[in-house]
């Protein structure tokens, strides 16, 4: 039997946990909820396994144990540290169990550090994370790209990488409609009157959601995720302006009071985030809805004609998998990382140029043909990132390791 001792970013850091690491997070303790116990800090002994003896479940033999003490480590562990951050101070640095997992899901602020200065303190931390990563038995990453990155910057075997695509959140997988009138044996699209229909079952936004700026949207765009530089915002705004398509920025970042303290003094990660805001004040194609839950995030990807990615640079890319879970096409910034995770289900635009920005935005939002032919292969693409295929990749690294 083996203990899984997972560390738990988001027990004392509250701001990750509407970041992309609390929706990875989130995803893999979705993956191991049933298969076959949990246990969290304080907790000695596992819960009875819900499998009978001799189960077929392959993670029947597995046992989760969620900590944010590291204090409770114990040599037998398998520790897996989801968040590896290059740029704080290493989590452990020394051999703590039998063995050890890091989860590296990018090294943007080392392969732009003029765009992330990190003072002093980030130099050593990173110093200590170049040496702290050789303790560690394998890294998991998001991406082809990200691996290469982390071969390239930290000198890590490639053999010793493994890539492990990120999931959604089950709330995203597909709600079909079971009536009589749409049998839900087939693919969730069918053609009538030649023109494409989606089974997908009605969610009412407006019945669902108390956010009365929510309520009423419909053919908007969508941006969900942070505001730090690779994020490309001041060259969407600027296309925005130029397409003059409603836009909604979904993200804590985007809150009142992260908006007010950007008014004083930024931190230096953060002027693009004020450069964008300047772009986007007094202008109500920009809408900022504060904090949602998952299922209005998951209600506006439905009702949203499009979703917008267009960093320079990305890890993988969540809200492309999560749009394409609800059918909503996407406009990507033209780069390795989303011709990875996109493949050809996308509009590719250059990202700094918000010109072809604006023109892609508008082909996709415009053109019924394209939109209902990308809304397809995007759902269809969206499936290579399903929590099944998530979890056998950690199953396959947690039964051998």
């Amino acid at each position: 039997m083996k203990t899984i001792a997972v560390f738990d970013p988001t027990a004392q850091d509250v701001h990750s946990r509407v970041r992309g690491i609390g929706r990875y997070f989130q995803t893999l303790k979705e993956s191991f909820t049933n298969t076959p116990n949990t246990i969290h800090d304080g907790d000695t002994t596992p819960s009875p396994s819900i499998y009978k003896e001799n189960s077929a479940d392959p993670a029947g033999d597995l046992y989760f144990n969620y900590l944010s003490d590291l204090k409770s480590l114990r040599p037998e562990m398998i520790f897996l540290n989801p968040f590896f951050n290059p740029v704080q101070k290493p989590l452990i640095s020394g051999k703590k169990t039998h063995k050890q997992i890091a989860v590296i899901h990018d090294l943007i602020p080392l392969k732009y550090r003029k765009m992330y200065p990190t003072g002093w303190r980030g130099w050593w931390y990173n110093f200590l994370n170049k040496r702290a990563i050789k303790h560690y038995d394998l890294i998991i990453t998001d991406s082809e790209v990200s691996k290469k990155d982390i071969v390239q910057l930290y000198k890590v075997p490639a053999e010793k990488i493994r890539v492990i695509y990120p999931t959604v959140p089950r709330l995203f997988l597909p709600h079909l409609d079971t009536s009589e009138e749409s049998p839900a044996h087939h693919h969730p699209f069918h053609k009538e009157n030649d023109q494409i229909v989606p089974e997908f079952s009605k969610l009412p936004l407006e019945q669902i959601t108390k956010n009365e700026v929510l309520k009423n949207l419909k053919d908007f765009a969508i941006y969900v995720g942070d505001a730090t530089w690779n994020k490309n915002l001041p060259n969407l705004a600027q296309a925005i302006k130029m397409t003059n398509i409603t836009c909604v920025f979904v993200g804590n970042v985007f809150s009142e009071t992260n908006v007010k303290q950007l008014s004083v003094k930024p931190h230096p990660w953060q002027r693009s985030l004020r450069q964008f805001l300047q772009l986007a004040q007094n202008d109500n194609r920009f809408i900022f809805p504060g904090f949602i839950s998952d299922l209005e995030l998951l209600l506006l990807y439905k009702h949203a004609r499009l979703n917008i990615l267009v960093s320079h640079d990305e890890g993988f890319g969540y809200s492309y998998a999560e749009a394409g879970y609800m059918s909503t096409p996407s406009v990507l910034a033209d780069v390795p990382i989303f011709h990875e995770i996109a493949g050809e289900a996308a509009l590719f635009a250059d990202p700094n140029n918000p010109k072809d920005i604006a023109q892609k935005m508008s082909e996709l939002y415009y053109d019924k043909i394209r939109y209902e032919k990308l809304s397809i292969q995007a759902f269809d693409r969206s499936q290579n990132y399903n929590p099944t295929r998530f979890r056998q990749g950690w199953l396959d690294v947690l039964q051998v390791i």
